[in-house]
Protein backbone atom coordinates (compact mmCIF):
# COMPACT_ATOMS: atom_id res chain seq x y z
CA UNK A 1 0.00 0.00 0.00
CA UNK A 2 3.12 2.19 0.93
CA UNK A 3 4.29 1.90 -2.58
CA UNK A 4 0.68 2.45 -3.95
CA UNK A 5 0.30 5.87 -2.69
CA UNK A 6 3.63 6.76 -3.82
CA UNK A 7 3.04 5.99 -6.94
CA UNK A 8 -0.23 7.56 -7.49
CA UNK A 9 1.16 11.21 -5.57
CA UNK A 10 3.66 10.65 -8.39
CA UNK A 11 1.10 10.33 -10.78
CA UNK A 12 -0.63 13.85 -10.09
CA UNK A 13 2.51 15.20 -9.48
CA UNK A 14 2.93 14.48 -12.76
CA UNK A 15 0.21 15.96 -14.19
CA UNK A 16 1.09 19.12 -12.89
CA UNK A 17 4.68 19.08 -14.22
CA UNK A 18 3.50 19.02 -17.69
CA UNK A 19 1.51 22.37 -17.11
CA UNK A 20 4.83 23.24 -16.13
CA UNK A 21 5.97 21.79 -19.50
CA UNK A 22 3.82 23.16 -21.64
CA UNK A 23 3.52 26.60 -19.89
CA UNK A 24 7.16 28.30 -18.91
CA UNK A 25 8.75 28.27 -22.14
CA UNK A 26 5.30 30.20 -23.19
CA UNK A 27 5.88 32.68 -20.32
CA UNK A 28 2.04 31.71 -19.05
CA UNK A 29 1.04 31.63 -15.46
CA UNK A 30 0.97 28.09 -13.91
CA UNK A 31 -2.21 29.07 -11.77
CA UNK A 32 -4.02 30.87 -13.97
CA UNK A 33 -6.42 30.25 -16.21
CA UNK A 34 -7.05 26.55 -15.06
CA UNK A 35 -6.31 23.47 -17.87
CA UNK A 36 -7.90 23.69 -21.22
CA UNK A 37 -7.45 22.25 -24.34
CA UNK A 38 -5.09 24.45 -26.50
CA UNK A 39 -7.25 23.90 -29.25
CA UNK A 40 -11.05 24.75 -28.32
CA UNK A 41 -10.16 26.78 -25.17
CA UNK A 42 -12.73 24.31 -23.26
CA UNK A 43 -11.99 24.04 -19.51
CA UNK A 44 -10.89 20.21 -18.81
CA UNK A 45 -13.52 18.93 -16.02
CA UNK A 46 -11.52 17.14 -13.28
CA UNK A 47 -13.02 13.63 -14.21
CA UNK A 48 -10.94 14.23 -17.54
CA UNK A 49 -7.75 15.31 -15.53
CA UNK A 50 -7.16 12.12 -14.00
CA UNK A 51 -3.49 10.60 -14.67
CA UNK A 52 -2.98 8.32 -17.76
CA UNK A 53 -6.55 6.91 -16.73
CA UNK A 54 -8.77 10.28 -18.35
CA UNK A 55 -6.15 9.86 -21.66
CA UNK A 56 -6.90 5.76 -21.85
CA UNK A 57 -10.64 6.87 -21.77
CA UNK A 58 -10.71 9.52 -24.08
CA UNK A 59 -8.09 7.53 -26.74
CA UNK A 60 -5.85 10.66 -26.66
CA UNK A 61 -8.50 12.96 -27.86
CA UNK A 62 -10.05 16.28 -26.67
CA UNK A 63 -13.91 15.70 -25.22
CA UNK A 64 -15.49 18.99 -27.28
CA UNK A 65 -13.32 19.30 -30.00
CA UNK A 66 -11.76 15.66 -30.79
CA UNK A 67 -7.88 17.53 -31.06
CA UNK A 68 -5.11 14.93 -30.36
CA UNK A 69 -3.49 14.76 -26.84
CA UNK A 70 0.01 14.52 -27.12
CA UNK A 71 1.34 10.88 -26.09
CA UNK A 72 3.74 13.37 -23.61
CA UNK A 73 0.74 14.01 -21.07
CA UNK A 74 0.77 10.20 -19.97
CA UNK A 75 4.32 9.69 -20.19
CA UNK A 76 5.37 12.35 -18.14
CA UNK A 77 2.78 11.01 -15.57
CA UNK A 78 4.38 7.39 -15.90
CA UNK A 79 7.81 8.71 -15.51
CA UNK A 80 6.53 10.84 -12.27
CA UNK A 81 5.17 7.96 -11.09
CA UNK A 82 8.20 6.09 -11.32
CA UNK A 83 10.48 8.14 -9.50
CA UNK A 84 7.90 8.35 -7.03
CA UNK A 85 8.27 4.70 -6.71
CA UNK A 86 12.36 4.56 -7.30
CA UNK A 87 13.06 7.33 -4.76
CA UNK A 88 11.02 5.46 -2.07
CA UNK A 89 12.61 2.05 -2.84
CA UNK A 90 16.46 3.10 -2.71
CA UNK A 91 16.19 5.96 0.39
CA UNK A 92 12.73 5.08 2.00
CA UNK A 93 10.94 7.76 4.11
CA UNK A 94 13.02 10.47 4.28
CA UNK A 95 14.35 13.33 3.33
CA UNK A 96 16.66 11.86 0.72
CA UNK A 97 14.17 10.71 -1.33
CA UNK A 98 12.01 13.43 -1.20
CA UNK A 99 15.27 15.66 -2.04
CA UNK A 100 15.94 12.93 -5.22
CA UNK A 101 12.68 12.59 -6.32
CA UNK A 102 12.19 16.59 -6.72
CA UNK A 103 15.42 16.43 -8.20
CA UNK A 104 14.30 13.89 -10.63
CA UNK A 105 11.27 15.44 -11.60
CA UNK A 106 12.72 18.90 -12.26
CA UNK A 107 15.30 17.17 -14.68
CA UNK A 108 12.70 15.30 -16.26
CA UNK A 109 11.17 18.79 -17.07
CA UNK A 110 13.83 20.74 -17.94
CA UNK A 111 15.06 18.38 -20.62
CA UNK A 112 11.29 18.09 -22.48
CA UNK A 113 11.31 21.58 -22.45
CA UNK A 114 15.11 22.09 -23.88
CA UNK A 115 14.38 19.32 -26.39
CA UNK A 116 11.63 21.49 -28.02
CA UNK A 117 12.38 25.00 -27.19
CA UNK A 118 16.23 25.19 -26.91
CA UNK A 119 15.63 26.88 -23.37
CA UNK A 120 16.64 25.89 -19.38
CA UNK A 121 14.15 27.94 -17.28
CA UNK A 122 15.75 29.64 -14.57
CA UNK A 123 12.45 29.35 -12.64
CA UNK A 124 13.53 25.65 -12.19
CA UNK A 125 17.25 25.64 -12.51
CA UNK A 126 18.18 28.51 -10.15
CA UNK A 127 16.05 28.29 -7.26
CA UNK A 128 16.99 24.43 -7.84
CA UNK A 129 20.58 25.66 -6.65
CA UNK A 130 19.08 27.33 -3.62
CA UNK A 131 17.32 24.38 -2.41
CA UNK A 132 19.75 22.18 -3.07
CA UNK A 133 22.35 24.16 -1.10
CA UNK A 134 19.63 24.43 1.96
CA UNK A 135 18.98 20.45 1.86
CA UNK A 136 22.38 19.87 2.09
CA UNK A 137 21.69 20.52 5.69
CA UNK A 138 18.94 17.61 6.27
CA UNK A 139 20.43 15.16 4.29
CA UNK A 140 22.66 11.70 5.35
CA UNK A 141 24.28 11.35 2.04
CA UNK A 142 25.34 14.90 1.51
CA UNK A 143 27.24 17.43 3.31
CA UNK A 144 27.13 21.40 3.11
CA UNK A 145 30.33 21.69 1.93
CA UNK A 146 29.57 18.70 -0.93
CA UNK A 147 26.76 20.41 -2.00
CA UNK A 148 28.75 24.04 -2.18
CA UNK A 149 31.61 22.13 -3.42
CA UNK A 150 29.27 20.57 -6.50
CA UNK A 151 27.49 23.72 -7.01
CA UNK A 152 30.62 25.83 -7.84
CA UNK A 153 32.40 22.98 -9.43
CA UNK A 154 29.15 22.69 -11.84
CA UNK A 155 28.81 26.55 -12.56
CA UNK A 156 32.70 26.98 -13.32
CA UNK A 157 33.68 24.00 -15.62
CA UNK A 158 30.84 24.65 -17.94
CA UNK A 159 31.20 28.27 -17.40
CA UNK A 160 35.51 28.20 -18.58
CA UNK A 161 33.73 25.96 -21.90
CA UNK A 162 31.57 28.55 -22.79
CA UNK A 163 34.06 31.51 -22.81
CA UNK A 164 36.29 29.18 -24.54
CA UNK A 165 34.10 28.41 -27.46
CA UNK A 166 32.68 32.35 -27.27
CA UNK A 167 35.94 34.07 -27.24
CA UNK A 168 38.32 31.66 -29.29
CA UNK A 169 35.44 29.78 -31.76
CA UNK A 170 33.02 32.67 -32.14
CA UNK A 171 30.16 30.20 -31.22
CA UNK A 172 28.52 28.53 -28.25
CA UNK A 173 29.77 25.20 -27.23
CA UNK A 174 27.30 25.20 -24.46
CA UNK A 175 24.77 27.89 -23.56
CA UNK A 176 24.84 29.01 -19.96
CA UNK A 177 21.52 27.12 -19.05
CA UNK A 178 23.48 24.11 -19.02
CA UNK A 179 25.80 26.14 -17.02
CA UNK A 180 22.88 26.78 -14.41
CA UNK A 181 21.55 23.32 -14.87
CA UNK A 182 24.96 21.69 -13.59
CA UNK A 183 25.17 24.37 -11.11
CA UNK A 184 21.93 22.66 -9.72
CA UNK A 185 22.86 19.39 -10.43
CA UNK A 186 26.13 19.98 -8.42
CA UNK A 187 24.37 21.25 -5.48
CA UNK A 188 22.19 17.99 -5.00
CA UNK A 189 24.74 15.60 -6.15
CA UNK A 190 27.70 17.08 -5.27
CA UNK A 191 31.13 16.50 -7.53
CA UNK A 192 30.19 12.57 -8.45
CA UNK A 193 26.66 14.35 -9.82
CA UNK A 194 28.51 17.14 -11.82
CA UNK A 195 31.17 14.43 -13.66
CA UNK A 196 28.62 12.04 -14.39
CA UNK A 197 26.50 14.50 -15.98
CA UNK A 198 29.17 16.11 -18.04
CA UNK A 199 31.03 12.08 -18.94
CA UNK A 200 27.68 10.14 -19.37
CA UNK A 201 26.19 12.79 -20.79
CA UNK A 202 28.66 13.48 -23.60
CA UNK A 203 28.83 10.25 -24.50
CA UNK A 204 24.62 9.62 -24.65
CA UNK A 205 24.49 13.15 -26.74
CA UNK A 206 27.41 12.09 -29.19
CA UNK A 207 25.16 8.68 -29.56
CA UNK A 208 22.22 11.04 -30.31
CA UNK A 209 24.37 12.96 -32.42
CA UNK A 210 26.04 10.38 -34.74
CA UNK A 211 23.56 9.47 -37.11
CA UNK A 212 23.19 12.86 -38.21
CA UNK A 213 26.95 13.54 -38.66
CA UNK A 214 27.21 10.71 -40.63
CA UNK A 215 24.24 11.15 -42.56
CA UNK A 216 25.36 15.22 -43.38
CA UNK A 217 28.98 14.87 -42.50
CA UNK A 218 28.94 17.93 -40.79
CA UNK A 219 28.88 19.27 -37.42
CA UNK A 220 27.04 22.09 -38.05
CA UNK A 221 23.93 21.61 -36.31
CA UNK A 222 22.45 22.08 -33.02
CA UNK A 223 21.40 19.64 -30.45
CA UNK A 224 19.92 20.38 -26.63
CA UNK A 225 22.64 19.43 -24.28
CA UNK A 226 20.16 19.54 -21.33
CA UNK A 227 18.27 16.34 -21.59
CA UNK A 228 21.83 14.28 -21.89
CA UNK A 229 23.29 16.83 -19.05
CA UNK A 230 20.33 15.06 -17.23
CA UNK A 231 20.35 11.72 -17.91
CA UNK A 232 23.82 11.19 -17.87
CA UNK A 233 23.36 12.65 -14.29
CA UNK A 234 20.48 9.99 -13.74
CA UNK A 235 22.53 7.17 -14.89
CA UNK A 236 24.82 7.90 -12.81
CA UNK A 237 22.55 7.89 -9.92
CA UNK A 238 21.32 5.13 -10.59
CA UNK A 239 24.25 3.35 -11.19
CA UNK A 240 26.77 4.96 -8.88
CA UNK A 241 28.07 1.65 -7.15
CA UNK A 242 28.78 -0.26 -9.71
CA UNK A 243 30.42 2.57 -11.45
CA UNK A 244 32.51 3.69 -8.40
CA UNK A 245 32.83 -0.55 -7.85
CA UNK A 246 34.21 -0.47 -11.19
CA UNK A 247 36.52 2.75 -11.10
CA UNK A 248 38.43 1.23 -7.95
CA UNK A 249 38.67 -2.40 -9.17
CA UNK A 250 40.24 -1.25 -12.08
CA UNK A 251 42.31 1.82 -12.12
Amino acid sequence: MDYLAVFLLGLVLGSFYNVLIYRLPRNISVVFPSSHCPECKERIRWYDNIPILSYLVLRGRCRRCGARISIQYPLVELSSGLLALYSYFRWGFSPEALVHYLFFSALLVVSLIDLKFFILPDLITVPGVALGLLSSFFRSDMTPVQSVTGALLGFFIPLGIYLYYVRFRKMEGLGLGDVKLLAFIGSVTGVYGVFSALFLGSILGLLFALPTVVKHRSTKFVIPFGPFLSLGCFVGIVLRDRIVEFFFTNL
